[in-house]
């Protein structure tokens, strides 16, 4: 028998609903899908070109994404042969050395039929080898015989796979390069389409997917931040839902990349204190703080300010770049909004505000 719902859990529904209505208000006079078409009528041909070249962006951005990935594990992977490669070979140093100290003490004490093999040989590893001196080692000389030979053989496999580590490294490199190269000429496919666009199509297009934005937030939950503005001028940048995206050293991206020109314009959201800061993964970064959230800003090639002054919406706080561990990317910003300090998917947000 269900349980009968008392006021004080009916209260409590209708204010989630009220409050989530309240974070993702939707216009009684939404566009729709034909209103759009009707004003792009006279860019028909254009408004095809742009969403072909949004859908080729994302494609391209996914791919470089998936690329980044196989390089990063493949690092990972170097790095850990690497270390049994440095570990092998201290151990392999260790028992030479015990064996070249027996070899010194058999020709001491005589051990040697033929001593002269001794100055003859090119090396200690040589005199170790021959079967003089195989003969005359005693049990405790022929384990380190037997470790010198095992140490040898498995630092060999770790140097043969190292090699070809490094070049499936290097395959992955210049597949990264080139999907990267596609993403750039995407993305300027993309701007140049929507340039083309007659203003009044740019308009609805715009009106109607912050709407769609706005109700996929709504479905998932996403923040929703009010009075915000796009951080790059809308149609000069280019981005996908990377959320959650693996990245190096066992992190996950907490932000949106939008890929842009570099120097191009990156703006105040909303009207707060920006601070400067730099750092070894942002590179040249900024802080800007507004009513309880963070809103950072990552990878730019210079700021218009230092220290921390108060700004307004739309107030230029620096350019595009790609400093700190983006150095290899294409020039984007790195986005992030923080309530209480804490990420979420910047996507649904900015989606609404830059399309």
């Amino acid at each position: 028998m269900a349980a009968k719902k008392t006021p004080i859990r009916v209260f409590l529904l209708l204010s989630i609903i009220a409050l989530v209505g309240a974070l993702f208000p939707i216009p009684s006079d939404a566009v729709t899908k034909s209103q759009v078409d009707e004003a792009c009528a006279s860019s028909k041909a254009q408004l095809a070109d742009y969403r072909a070249a949004q859908k080729e962006f994302e494609d391209a951005a996914i791919a470089y994404e998936a690329a980044l990935n196989d390089v990063a594990l493949l690092e990972q992977k170097q790095g850990r042969i690497q270390a049994s490669v440095d570990s092998q070979s201290e151990t392999l140093a260790q028992v030479q050395d015990q064996l070249e100290e027996q070899a010194v003490q058999m020709y001491m004490m005589g051990g040697f039929n033929n001593p002269g093999i001794i100055f003859s040989a090119s090396s200690v590893d040589q005199v170790m080898t021959t079967e003089e001196f195989l003969n005359s080692a005693t049990l405790g000389g022929q384990e380190s015989i037997n470790d010198l030979i095992a140490s040898k053989n498995q630092l060999s496999r770790f140097q043969d796979d190292l090699d070809v580590i490094h070049d499936d490294l290097k395959t992955a490199e210049a597949s990264a390069l080139d999907l990267l190269n596609q993403q750039e000429e995407s993305m300027k496919a993309e701007q140049a389409a929507y340039a083309k666009l007659s203003a009044r199509c740019k308009d609805l297009t715009s009106k109607y997917n912050k709407e769609q934005a706005l109700l996929a937030a709504r479905r998932n939950g996403s923040i929703q931040v009010g009075d915000f503005i796009c951080p790059i001028t809308p149609g000069r940048t280019s981005f996908i839902d990377s959320w959650g995206f693996p990245r190096p050293g066992g992190r996950k991206h907490k932000g949106v990349d939008m890929f842009a020109s570099r120097g191009e314009p990156v703006y105040a959201v909303q009207s707060g204190t920006a601070s400067a800061s730099n750092n070894s993964l942002g590179g040249i970064t900024v802080h800007l703080r507004s009513g309880g959230i963070t809103y950072y800003y990552a990878h730019l090639d210079s700021r218009t300010f230092s220290g921390a002054i108060s700004v307004s919406q739309g107030e230029t706080l620096g350019y595009v770049g790609n400093t700190g561990n983006a150095a290899h990317t294409s020039p984007h910003l790195h986005f992030e909004i923080r309530p209480g300090g804490v990420p979420v998917n910047p996507y649904p947000t900015v989606h609404a505000a830059c399309y």
